[in-house]
């Protein structure tokens, strides 16, 4: 195992004193447009009830009112953007390199997307193909089918080939093992439980060919308590009547108000704990990490990890 830990430069981009990067117009646009078709999604129970898994998990087990499903989660998400308030791909400054790195050695790699909340994802591996002008086979898993019809909806307007599949990740039997040449995601880690963490990296491994890369990145912290709960739900509120102009017409201030007192309710990271669980989690893999600081979901700012972990060829390649 090859581990190489450096200290990234902290990216920042803040045009309000809260933190509230610069989204670029046109990332604002597709968000003002995408984000009650998200919700109207939700709405329309595109988010099922699971047995197990999915965001609402952590409620569901603390028997919080209305918390069956993933709807509140899905269907605020992109609200949130607009406000920085929710961890994304852009928080991190080496996606693309690496990625994009990556591609350019295998312009026509197999690529999957392990679980997304919206389109984010396939936005950022859109930059790195264009990046390295690759041509690669894109399939994207999740739990829930609402953020699916969000990378469907941006694979269309951008004319991305997409394949989406609605099922458990971890647990699939499905799944082609030994097929892709890359996963990425972004934070599933600290959505996932501790005691799932080592699963999914398992997982990865079983899904990767010889050779191929995990990208993909997690936050370090500590538990999601009833303080930061309050404080998330406010400091909401308060960007929201600092920047009302950020959100479409059709959504009621009130709306978004109650929709953002759910989220901060129910949302729950399982954060890492310090890098050597990083360590520890990818001991078979190549591994290489590097700590950065990003806004911060709860706490701000946060330290952050951004992880590339490759399987090894093994001494038959």
């Amino acid at each position: 195992m090859n581990i190489e830990l450096q200290e990234a430069p902290r990216r920042t981009q803040v045009a309000y004193e809260d933190g509230l990067y610069t989204l670029d117009l046109e990332t604002r646009r597709l968000l003002q447009e995408s984000a009650p078709l998200m919700a109207q999604w939700a709405a329309q129970q595109e988010c099922k009830i699971k047995h197990t898994g999915g965001m609402e998990e952590w409620a569901k087990d603390h028997d919080l009112k209305d918390a069956d499903a993933c709807d509140w989660y899905h269907g605020t998400w992109q609200y949130l953007r607009l406000l920085n308030m929710v961890a994304v791909p852009p928080w991190y400054g080496r996606y693309n390199e690496s990625l994009s790195g990556i591609l350019r050695r295998k312009p026509d790699a197999n690529v999957l997307i392990s679980a997304c909340a919206d389109y984010g994802m396939l936005a950022t591996l859109h930059e790195a193909i264009s990046t390295a002008e690759a041509n690669p086979t894109i399939t994207i898993y999740d739990i829930c089918r609402t953020p699916l019809l969000a990378c469907e909806w941006y694979a269309g307007k951008h004319g991305l080939d997409v394949t989406c599949v609605c099922d458990n990740i971890i647990t699939s039997p499905r799944m082609p093992l030994g097929t892709y040449d890359l996963i990425v995601t972004d934070e599933f880690l600290t959505v996932l439980k501790q005691e799932y963490k080592p699963q999914i990296v398992s997982r990865w491994k079983e899904l990767l060919k010889p050779g191929g890369t995990v990208v993909t990145t997690a936050m370090l912290g500590g538990p999601t308590n009833p303080e930061l709960r309050e404080g998330y739900g406010r400091r909401a509120q308060r960007l929201l009547a600092q920047h009302p102009d950020l959100f479409p017409d059709v959504v009621k201030p009130q709306e978004l108000i109650e929709r953002f007192v759910r989220f901060a309710e129910f949302h729950t990271r399982h954060m890492l704990a310090h890098e050597d669980q990083i360590r520890d989690l990818f001991a078979d893999f190549e591994l290489s990490f590097s700590r950065t600081v990003t806004p911060g979901e709860c706490v701000n700012p946060t330290s952050s990890f951004e992880i590339v972990a490759t399987r090894p060829l093994g001494p038959a390649q």
